[in-house]
């Protein structure tokens, strides 16, 4: 008796299985993205569509054809997200600082507020604040207070090659942040800020005021703006060959004649499926 409930037990698990790998479907979808609501209400029209775009694009498409315009040094990779279930779009505003000197400090702080405060008071909707910090991680360069202000100015983003204070605050805010770590500290006594949307170095990375950025859990993309569109072009025209070439694997399609290159007779589905799609 108990071999026959066994037996049993078996051919039932077994059925089970079988019926379930019958009608399992396979599935991978890309993320949907959208724009933060306080920063798009914001944008100009010209922006908005812009940025829409920017947050649409594979940031792996989007790097191969930064990389071919003849900028292979585009892509920042040492930063941490404060949250990773969030793409990052925004134009660069920069600040630089340098190791604290007394008498240079006096002077330049002398002069006007202090540049953390200048990037928060005049940053334009959709700007993403670049700190370059020379990658210091015992002291900060701003903090909640400063940043809720640059949010109520429609800022989407920060990015910081050394700290910031506050991170619990900064975490729980809708904008996306990239850091070294966290400190408690303030910027004095160990650094200074000297200077004001000029091209920085984050991680290795040159950046210019007025860059575009999109940033995702594993980096940042860097895209000079003079290039922008010709990228974004590109890279959502690849997009849509990779959309249909992953819609053949799924389909049980081989590799082979799918992926990387289309075979001519899938190259000809390919274009077969675009008549009628609006252009991305």
């Amino acid at each position: 008796m108990k071999y026959s409930l066994g037996m049993r037990f078996a051919s039932t698990f077994l059925l089970t299985i079988g019926l379930y790998a019958q009608s399992a479907e396979l599935t991978v979808e890309a993320p949907q993205r959208t724009l933060p609501a306080y920063v798009a209400e914001k944008l100009n029209s010209a922006d908005r569509v812009l940025f829409a775009k920017l947050m649409q694009v594979g940031l792996e498409a989007a790097w191969s054809a930064v990389t071919e315009a003849g900028y292979p040094l585009c892509f920042i990779n040492e930063l941490k997200p404060l949250n990773n279930d969030r793409r990052l779009v925004g134009r660069a505003r920069t600040a630089r600082y340098l190791p604290n000197r007394k008498d240079l400090r006096d002077k330049i702080y002398a002069a006007g507020p202090q540049l953390n405060y200048r990037t928060a008071e005049e940053a334009q909707p959709g700007d993403v604040l670049v700190f370059d910090a020379g990658g210091e991680t015992r002291s900060t360069v701003s903090g909640a207070m400063v940043t809720t202000r640059f949010l109520m100015r429609g800022g989407a983003g920060i990015l910081v090659d050394g700290c910031m204070r506050d991170v619990p605050d900064l975490s729980a805010m809708p904008a996306s942040i990239y850091l070294r770590c966290g400190h408690a500290s303030s910027v004095s006594p160990l650094m200074m800020a000297v200077d004001y949307q000029i091209p920085v170095r984050i991680g290795g990375v040159t950046v210019a005021p007025g860059d575009l950025l999109i940033g995702e859990r594993h980096g940042v993309l860097v895209i000079p703006a003079s290039i922008v569109e010709k990228v974004l072009d590109k890279a959502l025209e690849h997009d849509q060959q990779e959309q249909f070439q992953r819609k053949l694997l799924l389909q049980g399609e081989p590799i082979y004649g799918v992926y990387p290159n289309l075979n001519e007779a899938n190259k000809k589905k390919f274009e077969d499926s675009k008549k009628g799609r609006p252009k991305p």
